[in-house]
């Protein structure tokens, strides 16, 4: 995936100045009046307008002028999901196990999926992050599902939710995109952006000249080789063991709670414990009385092979992530970091 510099970055005034008595921080940030103010305009949005702006505001620690992204408008529906949504109260869905669930949840999420995308060569970095938004909310929707996360607190729901929505969105797409596209998703290189637009790795260009730093160049080069690498550690298997609908789910629950559990414990941990547990005596009774698999352990050990090398890939990510924000290589100031720091 090449990611250019190519278009004039677009700016929006006025933000709201910060107090003069605040202690000089990251987040107090000033407005740096320009002298052409330009609106973001999202032309034929996938979902409704995010309203999200990126403001010219001056960094009191560096004394420079930086962009700022304001993403609240961004996760507001996420927010709302995660503090109202309810699952199905239907007798039905109540007589569903934990996996079930989860697997009823995810396929509804995915019922909009055109199996003959549309595909795109170049995106700018603001419809990229409408999809972003999207998925978001689709995560949020399929965390709701589970028990054990709906009896967390909302403000671990949300910390949760914070940590685990990007490596979500990665394994879903895909997958997704092994069942779409089938071997051709493989060779070359395939991967659904949303339920309407997919992309090919070799020609597709997104522009981040709004938030490129002076290193985007070197951080691009290391994170093109973990999502490629996703070809092979999910596409690869799941296409080569055809694994179902209730094995992709396992595989999903596995990888978004054992993230999570590494960062948030406590009450998480221990609900990440309960609910895994759970899920796993489910996977054993589908195998046995749905499939009629009396040895399933080889297939078992390739789904958790799976698992455990998208935890590695996101670990790695994470850290050049942190390095990216570290070392300045993004010329932006973003209001929430911590959903983009995975």
């Amino acid at each position: 995936m090449v990611m250019g510099n190519t278009m004039e970055s677009k700016l929006v005034e006025p933000v709201p100045c910060f107090s003069e008595n605040q202690s000089k921080s990251r987040s107090d940030i000033a407005v740096v009046p320009s002298t052409k103010p330009l609106p973001i305009v999202l032309q034929e949005l996938p979902v409704s307008d995010p309203q999200r702006v990126l403001y010219h505001v001056l960094d009191p620690t560096s004394n420079k002028t930086v962009r700022w992204i304001d993403i609240g408008p961004i996760i507001r529906r996420s927010r709302e999901i995660l503090k109202e949504f309810h699952p199905p109260s239907t007798s039905q869905f109540k007589s569903l196990n934990a996996l079930q669930k989860m697997t009823f949840s995810l396929k509804k999420l995915r019922s909009g999926q055109n199996f003959n995308p549309k595909f795109e060569e170049f995106m700018v970095f603001d419809d990229y992050f409408v999809h972003w938004e999207e998925l978001m909310t689709r995560t949020a929707e399929w965390l709701m599902h589970s028990n054990q996360f709906l009896e967390l607190p909302e403000q671990e729901r949300l910390k949760f939710f914070k940590i685990v929505w990007a490596v979500w969105r990665r394994f879903e797409r895909n997958a997704m995109s092994a069942v779409v596209f089938g071997q051709r998703c493989i060779d070359e290189k395939v991967l659904l952006i949303s339920d309407q637009i997919a992309m090919r790795y070799s020609t597709f260009e997104v522009d981040l000249s709004e938030i490129q730093g002076y290193r985007m160049k070197e951080w691009r080069s290391i994170t093109q080789k973990h999502f490629i690498a996703y070809f092979d550690v999910v596409v690869r298997p799941t296409l080569e063991w055809e694994f179902t609908d209730m094995e992709i789910n396992y595989a999903l629950c596995q990888i978004v709670w054992s993230y999570a559990s590494r960062k948030l414990l406590g009450q998480t941990l221990q609900a990440g414990d309960l609910f895994l547990a759970e899920i796993s005596e489910n996977l054993h009774d589908y195998y046995r009385n749905e499939r009629k698999l009396p040895n399933y352990a080889t297939r078992l050990k390739v789904l958790m092979e799976m698992v455990n090398s998208v935890l590695k890939i996101q670990s790695e990510h994470e850290k050049t992530m942190e390095m990216g924000l570290l070392f300045d290589m993004f010329s932006v100031v973003i209001s929430e970091p911590a959903f983009f720091s995975v």
